[in-house]
């Protein structure tokens, strides 16, 4: 849903902000997308300080950063 988003992250190398749910809780969460696969994405996640592993299907926004 937020291809895009994430490819032009990917090829950019620029940030995005994405609302992301897990375990019914979410999170607003600044991330620079590293790798893209078919149901995740490998990014470096800015609030946690390190590498996370994001399933698309569980992005709930994004949005490129200004």
């Amino acid at each position: 849903m937020y291809d895009n988003y994430l490819k032009t992250s990917l090829e950019a190398h620029k940030a995005i902000n994405i609302m992301y749910m897990k375990n019914s809780e979410i999170t607003q969460r600044k991330i620079k997308v590293l790798k893209i696969r078919d149901e995740e994405i490998e990014a470096f996640c800015y609030l946690r300080h390190g590498i996370r592993h994001f399933r698309k299907e569980n992005i709930l926004a994004a949005e490129y950063i200004q």
